[in-house]
């Protein structure tokens, strides 16, 4: 029998658990097993959680060691403990988890002051993990471990690892050998026998700006948002500016405060109106047939994220400032009343700044539903909600169609993305969907 030995990774927050990770590194390596975790890991330029990730890829055991705290949180709002976890389980690596008694005592700097998300992660491990078991103390969770893994791998072994001397013998390695050449011939008469039958199909392909990778420059605007005001209270109202106001103005500014959402939705649309003039970019599509017939009906759906968004051009010059939301403030009339009583002549600035009226929607006053542009009756595009769809009734082989002039597109957000491309056509079976990387990058002003 092959002498195997089995990787076991450790997972847990670092420092409040420190001292039992020490330990349960030692049992394992006194079991002839080979131990892992983030300590062992030594500084390198790849991304830390690739190198994670094809850690646990590779290991045979997965061992989970939970205290009370949750630990530095990713990107995506979860702890790291419960990303590799996570990984873990969906890999199917057997997991073996330990909790700590919530009874065992335990210094303040070793828990979190609120254990809200330990808590929530610690019942997802007790509801996924069938191996699952608590512990109160350092040399029971050492113990508790031990006895687990070694039932563990007699029960159901992992792959594990042997010396390179004892993988193969000399006769095994004369049989593959003899067993390779024979599929690589076989593959090669399989390849030659299906070229011969296999039908002939168009190969659809779409590039957009003549580009692989669609890479687009954001200029990010240093935008003034507006914040709900709260409501006026005629009591609260200075001694001096009373007999310029009435108690009708109060409560028709009031009745007249717009909602959160519909400030929000301004803020929103005058951030989009802004990239809209200053950040679009053309889009030009271009669907070539490098297959060896023509394709026919043929129906090219792009999808792409929300970080952008896809405009008509001849619809540009209709997409306006959206209109000031909050009402005038009667406050600010008052001031300016009394002030020309006291006959200075000046008008308060700060107030009237935030009582102006700008123009119409952003949305253009042209019916929103998707329109379709017949550019010929061979074809035609259409946009709806983001996604444009192009259409052609044929498109021959060795051949390329291009539209362009009809679209913009405006980057809201930079970072990495990507657009979904569709293909059907008669000839296809099934639709065909590929991705199209979307490069997103922020310009300083």
């Amino acid at each position: 029998m092959l002498d195997k030995k089995y990787q076991v990774f450790i997972s847990s927050t670092f420092i409040d658990l420190k001292n039992e990770r020490d330990n349960i590194i030692k049992a394992i390596l006194e079991m002839y097993h080979i131990p892992i975790g983030m300590e062992m890991f030594s500084a390198e330029d790849e991304d830390q959680w690739e190198i994670i990730r094809r850690t646990i890829d590779i290991s045979d055991y997965y061992i989970l060691l939970l205290g009370l705290r949750y630990g530095s949180e990713t990107s995506e709002g979860i702890s790291f403990t419960q990303k590799e976890y996570e990984y873990a389980l969906e890999r199917k690596v057997p997991i073996l988890a330990f909790l700590l008694d919530e009874k065992a005592p335990l210094s303040q700097d070793k828990r979190d002051n609120d254990l809200n998300k330990i808590n929530q992660f610690r019942n997802t491990v007790l509801r996924n993990s069938k191996m699952s078991d608590f512990w109160t103390n350092c040399d029971e969770l050492t113990k508790k471990v031990s006895i687990a893994l070694m039932k563990q791998i007699m029960q159901k072994p992992g792959i594990g690892w042997i010396r390179g001397d004892q993988g193969i013998s000399p006769e095994l390695s004369e049989e593959l050998t003899l067993l390779s050449k024979e599929n690589r011939s076989l593959r090669e008469k399989v390849i030659d026998l299906e070229s011969k039958i296999s039908p002939k199909k168009p190969i659809l392909e779409v590039t957009i700006n003549h580009q692989s990778e669609l890479i687009l420059n954001f200029t990010k605007q240093n935008i003034k948002q507006i914040d709900l005001p709260k409501k006026l209270d005629i009591n609260t109202i200075e001694k001096h500016l009373k007999p310029f106001i009435e108690q009708k103005d109060i409560d028709e500014y009031n009745s007249n405060l717009p909602t959160q959402e519909e400030i929000d939705q301004y803020n929103i649309e005058k951030v989009t109106w802004h990239h809209i003039n200053n950040s679009s970019q053309n889009l030009l599509f271009e669907i070539c047939n490098s297959g060896t017939v023509k394709a026919n009906e043929v129906f090219v759906t792009i999808k792409f994220p929300k970080e952008v968004q896809i405009v008509e051009i001849d619809e540009i010059s209709e997409f306006k400032l959206p209109k000031y939301p909050l009402p005038s403030n009667p406050i600010a009339k008052a001031q300016q009343e009394y002030e020309k009583q006291q006959n200075k002549g000046l008008i308060l600035g700060s107030f009237l700044s935030n009582s102006n009226i700008l123009t119409a929607q952003l949305t253009p006053s042209y019916n929103s539903l998707a329109r379709i542009h017949r550019l010929n009756q061979n074809y035609w595009t259409k946009l709806d909600d983001n996604t444009v769809t192009l259409k052609l009734n044929s498109l021959l082989h060795t051949r390329c169609k291009v539209f362009d002039d009809e679209y913009k597109i405006v980057p809201l957000k930079s970072g990495e993305f990507e657009v979904q491309i569709s293909f059907i056509c008669e000839e296809y079976e099934k639709e065909i969907v590929t991705f199209l990387p979307l490069k997103i990058i922020e310009e300083k002003l």
